[in-house]
């Protein structure tokens, strides 16, 4: 058995439009998966290679993790998820961050939509006997100058 062979396994990456995400789910889609990915633009075409994106052979649906409602709304083309990959992020520079709504904009996404994404996901998951990946930062082991929310909101975390 080739436990890295994903063939016939469907994969959602929410944040996969762009950056890490992306590249997670290309690798998904390397090995055989289905992979779904989640990002804020209403279209793949508005996503483009040179800002981190490459959407070839992905099926894009836009989500916006900071709206609460629209996490629970979401209603994927797929019925069985064998693996959710929640690699959302947000970052607010220019001090952004030292701003109410910004502080709150950049948690929403960044801590409060891992529990809204996994919490609507679950039953698929458990029905799939499926596994659960939360990406993490760098920031969750040293402190990033200028950018409070996104220091407290990217905790380390282990299986």
């Amino acid at each position: 058995m080739n436990e890295l062979d994903f063939s016939g396994k469907q994969v959602l990456v929410v944040g996969g439009s762009s950056g890490i995400g992306n590249g997670i789910a290309q690798a998904f889609r390397g090995k055989g998966a289905r992979v779904a990915v989640c990002g804020t633009r209403a279209n793949a075409a508005d996503y483009s290679s040179e800002e981190g994106s490459n959407l070839a052979g992905l099926d894009y649906t836009q989500l916006d993790v900071g709206d609460a409602f629209a996490i629970e709304s979401f209603n994927p083309y797929f019925d069985r998820l064998d693996v959710l990959v929640l690699a959302q992020g947000a970052v607010i520079y220019k001090r952004g961050e030292f701003e109410m709504a910004g502080f709150r904009t950049v948690l929403e996404v960044n801590l409060v939509s891992l529990m809204a994404c996994a919490t609507k996901f679950y039953p698929m998951l458990r029905e799939a006997k499926g596994s659960l990946i939360v990406v993490s930062s760098t920031a969750a082991f040293h402190s990033t100058m200028g950018n409070p929310a996104y220091n407290a909101s990217r905790p380390a975390r282990s299986a």
